[in-house]
């Protein structure tokens, strides 16, 4: 993304102004996260991990009209921003500051219904993710389920490539495609945003196959690989129980 070694406000600023057009088939995906996650039976919480603006956040208080949504991230400009975009959901939504590495907030007092994160998760280690992955399961309540849509790792050269490739063209043709001109594809080479084509120590994505496994070994059944493009990943699993 760049060659800071945390997270910057103005980080934050620049996928709020820039996000449509970085994240490959944004809308897709929210569909496909909000498609996958078992209806709950009776209200509850669902934790959005690193909500940034509030963009799937709002697409879960659509699609499940009797849950609230908790927005995590730890950006002051990320919560005020989703803060402000669903106020329109009154006491649906409410924002928390949390360090997503921490762990005293994976201790609830509501067992949540679900718990989904974008683009956040692969700012941990391997470690790390197996930690969350065993803290999230510990956390849900019975039938809940954990979404994580995510940047991945390809394993060799020639997938690396493509997917450098792919997230290239499709940030070019969303460009064009909603602006007109290439002026945010530009801005997405300046920032350096690709960690396929600009690594740096911030971004540590892990294989598909690596997280899957991790995600059985925490407890999860139903695992499954959802949907992928471009380095973008999403997938996850369901808590046994009812």
């Amino acid at each position: 993304m760049n060659d800071q070694q945390e997270w910057q406000e103005q980080d934050s600023d620049d996928f709020i102004e820039l996000g449509e057009y970085f994240v490959p088939e944004r809308q897709v995906q929210m569909d496909v996260i909000t498609s996958v996650i078992p209806e709950p039976q009776e209200p509850g919480e669902i934790l959005d991990l690193c909500c940034g603006q509030g963009r799937l956040s709002e697409a879960l208080l659509k699609a499940f009209p009797k849950s609230t949504v908790v927005g995590l991230d730890l950006s002051t400009a990320m919560l005020g921003t989703a803060s402000r975009e669903l106020s329109g959901h009154g006491t649906r939504f409410r924002t928390e500051q949390f360090d997503l590495a921490e762990r005293n907030w994976r201790t609830r007092a509501e067992a949540p219904a679900a718990v989904v994160s974008s683009l956040a998760v692969h700012h941990l280690d391997g470690p790390g993710k197996r930690e969350l992955f065993r803290d999230v399961h510990a956390m849900l309540r019975p039938g809940g389920s954990l979404v994580i849509a995510d940047l991945v790792q390809p394993t060799g050269a020639r997938g690396l490539e493509l997917t450098r490739r792919m997230w290239d063209e499709s940030v070019r043709e969303q460009s064009l495609a909603g602006t007109g001109g290439l002026r945010p594809y530009e801005r997405f080479h300046e920032l350096e945003w690709s960690c396929y084509q600009y690594p740096d120590e911030l971004d540590k994505p892990s294989s598909v196959l690596d997280q899957l496994n991790w995600l059985r070994d925490a407890g999860f059944g139903e695992v499954d690989l959802y949907w992928m493009k471009a380095g973008h990943a999403i997938f996850g699993g369901v808590k046994a129980g009812k």
